[in-house]
């Protein structure tokens, strides 16, 4: 047998314990026999997991403990030890309720013991065979939902909304607010404000949380290649094409975010706002409607409003995107993030490219920095830090590691690194700042 090797065979008559041992030595097994309940405790308890199967008789005579006080000790020391009661034709009634508590099988002491002890012995392999696959699967199971956790958090730390600027506070509370309705919402801005950032936090504060949130850039490709990034295609739909699922497929019970949503061709607008309507579509080269469960997510940087009176975006597919819409402030208006965004976009590239030396910037250099539009908001302010981070050599970014900075009135924030006497920092901002 394969998985049966060492059994426990307790009972206080020597002859049914040596009758059992035979049975069990020709089925290839490893019996161990003992004739007292304590000694059946003692051996449990020494190794637990020294046995693979315990046969148990109820009566070891008198001033002894019953099979039942036996095995709710065991059960103590060793769970996932399976027993099989023995018993007399008197006791069956007692062995039934050994099974209630979790015995595995009951055995009559007859004529018949040997061959119903081969029966039950199979039996029980075949048991014992069910819960090792099922406990390596909820083992697998487990180790599989562990490593999903982990990139699931990791993934929610590289999209964490960071600042505290009023703006920002008043965009989040719009995101904790919207978020548990099951609506499309719109997320307009200038590029490079985080437009994705709010749309992961939104999902993460859905009920949808711990569905999939799929993305997909609506401005980058053909209507042709966008169908079927959207839709997916079935085999052959084209020459050699393979069959793939689209991203409403893969968005299903979760969230689907459509980024450029104001570059997508005119034409393919009205297929869209069909699905996000009725939550159906078909394969492109089929005809099996398939059926998607989406949130609607859409960001643009454009001017949807003027794409409407222009005629290239559809009036219909806006209001049906509109059931919110959150227009994120430029970073020249939440100047109070700066320092924050600075501060964690330090600790992500340490944590991921060793050997990067700063941790802080210094109160001038901070000072420096709000002084300049960053016309590429969030995103330019991110790659402007990891530049300096893998550039200086010390533990602070001073004021003297910065480059010059130029706003869009191409008016030059100072450049440290000019050594001729210059005036104070301006203060002048590009246009849109109030």
């Amino acid at each position: 047998m394969g998985l049966v090797k060492r059994v426990l065979i307790a009972d206080d008559q020597k002859e049914v314990t040596r009758a059992i041992s035979e049975v069990c030595s020709d089925m290839g097994l490893t019996p161990v026999a003992v004739h007292k309940a304590d000694d059946v405790i003692k051996k449990v308890s020494a190794d637990p997991d020294r046995y693979s199967l315990l046969i148990l008789d109820y009566d070891f005579g008198r001033r002894q403990k019953n099979g039942l006080e036996i095995f709710q000790e065991v059960v103590l020391l060793a769970p996932r030890l399976p027993v099989v009661f023995l018993t007399g034709q008197a006791t069956i009634s007692i062995a039934v309720e050994a099974m209630k508590l979790g015995a595995m099988d009951f055995i009559e002491k007859d004529t018949h013991l040997e061959d119903n002890l081969e029966i039950a012995l199979k039996k029980v392999e075949k048991l014992l065979a069910m819960i090792t696959e099922n406990r390596e699967l909820k083992e697998e199971n487990a180790s599989l939902k562990s490593e999903i956790d982990f990139y699931h958090n990791e993934f929610y730390k590289k999209y964490a909304l960071i600042g505290r600027s009023p703006a920002l506070n008043e965009v989040i509370s719009t995101v904790e607010r919207v978020a548990p309705i099951p609506r499309p919402i719109l997320i307009t801005g200038e590029r490079g404000t985080g437009k994705e950032l709010i749309a992961v936090a939104i999902h993460k504060a859905s009920s949808r949380k711990n569905g999939p949130f799929v993305t997909v850039n609506c401005g980058g490709l053909s209507e042709g290649l966008l169908e079927c990034e959207l839709f997916g295609q079935e085999e052959n739909a084209y020459p050699n094409a393979p069959f793939r699922r689209g991203r409403f497929e893969l968005a299903h019970r979760g969230t689907l975010f459509l980024d450029e949503i104001g570059n997508m061709p005119l034409p393919f607008q009205q297929t869209v706002l069909r699905i996000i309507e009725y939550q159906k579509f078909e394969r492109v080269g089929g005809s099996q409607t398939v059926v998607t469960d989406v949130r609607i997510i859409a960001a643009t940087n454009s001017d949807l409003e003027r794409a409407i009176r222009e005629g290239s975006f559809r009036a219909d597919l806006h209001d049906r995107l509109a059931f919110e819409i959150l227009d994120l402030p430029p970073l020249r208006r939440r100047l109070e993030d700066i320092e924050p965004l600075c501060n964690h976009f330090l600790n992500l590239i340490a944590l991921e490219v060793p050997g990067i030396k700063p941790r802080s910037f210094s109160t001038a250099a901070l000072e420096r920095l709000s002084t300049y539009d960053w016309p590429g908001n969030v995103r330019e302010l991110k790659f402007f830090v990891e530049r300096l981070a893998y550039r200086v050599a010390r533990d602070q970014i001073g004021i003297e590691d910065l480059p010059a900075l130029k706003n869009r009135d191409h008016e030059s924030v100072d450049d440290p690194g000019d050594t001729r006497s210059s005036p104070a920092p301006s203060k002048k901002r590009g246009p849109g700042l109030g």
